[in-house]
């Protein structure tokens, strides 16, 4: 197994010089923004302190570099995430992975963007005219806060994290952990935070996969590398090949153009009548996949009796559309 407490801080080295440390100019709070008050950074700061939520209320938005390496070290994706209030509660956000050869789809780039109720993906290789929709129950906050790159509490996914070292770099604490699931066959994680010492903010974040090899060793599967920085500028709307991406196919209720009122409702709780309902304007004739993490069964009607065929194109070349979403496994 390879030293990855080493390898690990040189990678966040690079990974935060090249971020610039990360930019944290703030919201203006009187005092330029920042507070020098040095600051206890442990897990539990790192996890109140890093919360989405309680960042927004800080910065204007917030941007996350990612990197995946495989077993071999070789990059298999690059990508940024961005995030921002959307108002009334909600969060706004939007990411692009550029997937490399040594990846599972191969060449090809994958394009995002959350929203309240709607979030959605395109890929280079998808037909113009297509969209995967993946349903979000009651508003989507919680949802969407589940995808973000954070500190997040290990617990809430049955699994445990020790802390094996806290130290100082640079200028930075480095927190170094270890994180196990249980009844997952081997499987943990270690992970590097790298953080302000002033404020407990994430710079960079280091995650390494491992596979127990059963003879007291382990077998490395690959690490993800994240940088964050500060009140960058959010991007409103993804860019592809110079095309906007979800608004080639996803219009705005005031638009003009011909569109399909494509509403899909979830159950609001399981074997309920109660639905909660997300309505799209969707471009006619746009080929439109319903996703769900578990799986899922589709229906025409309310009351379940007329199955959908989910391996042909949902019907939007008419004026509206109602589908409803039966999840293998609760949303909620």
């Amino acid at each position: 197994m390879k030293n990855w407490k080493k390898a690990g801080i040189g990678a966040l080295c690079v990974a935060a010089l090249l971020a610039g440390c990360g930019t944290q100019g703030g919201k203006d709070d009187g005092n330029g923004g920042k507070d020098d008050t040095p600051m206890d950074v442990t897990l539990e700061t790192l996890r109140e302190v890093n919360d989405p939520c309680v960042l927004l209320a800080k910065y204007d938005a917030v941007t996350v570099n990612i990197q995946g390496t495989d077993r071999d070290g070789e990059v298999a994706y690059t990508a940024r995430l961005q995030y921002t209030d959307g108002g009334d509660s909600t969060i706004l956000m939007s990411s692009h992975y550029s997937y490399t050869a040594n990846s599972g789809p191969g060449e090809d780039e994958l394009w995002s963007e959350g929203c309240g109720s709607l979030y959605a993906t395109r890929m280079t290789s998808d037909d113009n005219a297509s969209l995967n929709i993946y349903p979000i129950p009651g508003e989507g906050t919680e949802y969407l806060l589940d995808i973000l790159p954070q500190c997040a509490d290990p617990a809430a996914k049955n699994a445990e994290e020790t802390l094996d070292e806290r130290s100082e770099q640079d200028g930075a604490v480095l927190l170094s952990t270890t994180t196990r699931f249980k009844d997952a066959g081997g499987y943990y994680y270690t992970t590097l935070y790298y953080a302000d010492p002033e404020t407990g903010e994430l710079l960079a974040m280091s995650v390494t996969d491992y596979i127990e090899d059963g003879e007291g060793g382990a077998t490395e599967m690959g690490t993800t590398l994240y940088n964050w920085s500060y009140d960058e500028p959010y991007e409103t709307e993804p860019y592809k090949s110079g095309r906007y991406l979800l608004n080639d196919v996803v219009y705005a209720t005031d638009d003009t153009r011909p569109a399909c009122l494509l509403t899909v409702c979830l159950p609001a709780k399981e074997g309920g009548e109660d639905w909660w309902v997300n309505e799209y304007h969707v471009a006619r004739g746009t080929y439109v996949n319903i996703c769900c993490r578990s799986g899922c069964t589709l229906y025409a009607d309310a009351a379940l009796t007329q199955p959908i065929d989910d391996t042909v194109s949902i019907d939007t070349n008419g004026e509206e559309m109602t589908v409803y979403v039966v999840p293998d496994v609760p949303l909620n």
